[in-house]
């Protein structure tokens, strides 16, 4: 089992694209954004709506593996309302593949 922190690329990006004047925000305030719910698992991409204030912002998130994204998306799911910060801090199971 991993800490969702030590993976690759977490926090995940948010934001509508690279003009987006929010990204610094979220990359260095991961406690201001807030998970909501995993919309879907594309592959190894899992895309989340989380909320930024009163924004609601997409995220996404890019697992090593299809069964990582899988294993991370549950895990997630349990956990809906917490801060990507505190997100950060739970394990995932190792995945099978």
């Amino acid at each position: 089992m991993q800490q969702l922190l030590n993976l690759v690329g977490w926090p995940p990006q948010g934001g509508a694209g690279p003009f987006d004047t929010r990204k610094a925000a979220f990359a260095t305030s991961p406690e201001s954004v807030t998970f909501r719910k995993v919309d879907r698992i594309v592959g190894t991409r899992i895309d989340m709506t989380c909320m930024f204030g009163k924004e609601v912002v997409t995220f996404r998130f890019f697992a090593a593996n299809r069964g990582m994204a899988e294993n991370i998306a549950e895990v997630l799911g349990r956990n809906t309302g917490q801060t990507l910060r505190d997100l950060g801090l739970l394990y995932i199971p190792d995945s099978e593949e």
